[in-house]
């Protein structure tokens, strides 16, 4: 008969114990914190929370405090509920998401992070041609979406267009004229920029007509 191979006690205790302390309860321990994301407007973006505890943790995702439901579309959730990807980031999707962790064992274990969504300049109302008698106000509308927000400016032709007491770029983008004169004639565009594009109108032109004079005899 072979002789047993020799294996000390304390080392079999060690291994038991290591065992045995595997399958204690263990409260849920978030190792990988979430952090602030950003994404453009129609990329994919993916929050991890993995989660160290026993037994495993159900994990309930937050947007704004509000659960994300599982069947939601927009949404991937996996790794046993530890990975959340947002399949396609729209412009509302910015906002604190969070991940909840229990499994019955001491507190549940939370973990937070922002997520911003970057978005590249897009004209929504760009100017308009339009006919105006001479003396009125002229309002070109160039309202305009981003983030970072944009900047906007404007162009006369081929010429930059310099703001002073009669001509004024609005905070909503639109270009501002008082009292329109005959040297106002011309083709404009707004040009809208930010650090991830920059989106320019089609011309639109602006006619100005002469105020028309009656005079009445007694």
């Amino acid at each position: 008969m072979k002789d047993l191979p020799h294996i000390p006690l304390l080392s079999i205790f060690t291994v038991a114990a290591f065992g045995l302390a595997e399958r204690l309860p263990k409260a849920p321990f978030i190792t990988t914190p979430l952090e602030t994301l950003d994404a453009l407007v129609e990329d994919v973006a993916t929050f991890m929370c993995t989660v160290d505890s026993y037994p495993q943790s159900e994990i309930i995702w937050t947007r704004n405090n509000i659960p994300i439901r599982l069947f939601d579309t927009r949404y991937n959730i996996r790794e046993n509920g530890q990975l959340l990807t947002i399949l396609s980031v729209e412009e509302g999707d910015d906002g604190v998401y969070c991940c909840l962790a229990k499994n019955g064992v001491g507190d549940p274990a939370k973990s937070c992070g922002a997520l911003q969504v970057k978005m590249k300049p897009k004209i929504t109302r760009p100017p308009m041609n339009v006919k105006l008698i001479e003396g009125v106000k002229a309002v070109l509308p160039c309202n305009n979406l981003g983030n970072p927000k944009p900047s906007v400016s404007w162009m006369k032709g081929e010429n930059a267009i310099k703001e002073n007491a009669r001509i004024s770029i609005l905070d909503s983008g639109s270009l501002r004229i008082q009292k329109v004169q005959r040297e106002d004639v011309g083709q404009y565009r707004c040009i809208v920029k930010n650090s991830l594009g920059t989106a320019i109108s089609k011309p639109a032109l602006l006619e100005v007509e002469g105020n028309s004079y009656f005079i009445i005899y007694q």
